[in-house]
């Protein structure tokens, strides 16, 4: 696929379409582009996995947003590598606001590490107490977003809440669960 676009009316009702609102276009686009678009995630992010999540959304979102594709702003190939480069850097954001889950190579690897095991226990054993001391909806908004590292949009969409009421459940959740461990500690 060239990056010229056709000046007819696509399938997206606009002119000047690049026909990623279909699959063959988006196919094309994707077969036509994804080395520069994988280079420019991988730049960002620095992990190729990551970076080929970051293509694939960005792919999602071109196909969601084709209509704001304008062929006199530049070649769509330059517009592919800027929706990736938007979605790699908001994947960066995302994996900084959140601490990353340990792998399990590393669990084990504490778990056989003399006595850490009962330690594990205890600090489980912790945990459990200090989130049946706080409220059901910031048990709940907890355990979905930070302990089974679910997307905030998602939760909220299962809990039938706005993303905002989420957040806001998840910071006040947080303080709840450390005053809760802070009186355990006293205790």
């Amino acid at each position: 696929m060239t990056d010229h676009v056709n000046a007819t009316e696509g399938p997206c009702g606009r002119v000047g379409c690049a026909r990623l609102c279909t699959q063959e276009g988006l196919s094309a686009a994707r077969a036509a582009h994804y080395p520069r678009m994988l280079a420019r995630a991988r730049r960002i992010v620095g992990d190729p996995h990551l970076a080929e999540e970051a293509v694939q959304e960005a792919l999602v979102r071109a196909w969601r947003s084709c209509a704001a594709f304008d062929p006199a702003g530049g070649p769509l190939g330059n517009w592919l590598v800027v929706v990736t480069r938007n979605a790699a850097i908001d994947m960066v954001k995302a994996r900084t606001r959140r601490l990353p889950v340990a792998s399990q190579q590393d669990h084990g690897d504490r778990v056989h590490d003399g006595g850490s095991g009962v330690d594990l226990v205890l600090l489980r054993a912790e945990l459990v107490d200090a989130l049946a001391a706080i409220g059901h909806q910031h048990r709940e908004a907890l355990v979905e977003v930070i302990l089974r590292d679910r997307p905030y949009d998602a939760v909220a969409s299962d809990l039938g809440v706005p993303a905002g009421t989420l957040r806001t459940r998840v910071h006040y959740g947080l303080r709840a669960l450390r005053d809760a461990l802070t009186e355990q500690h006293a205790a």
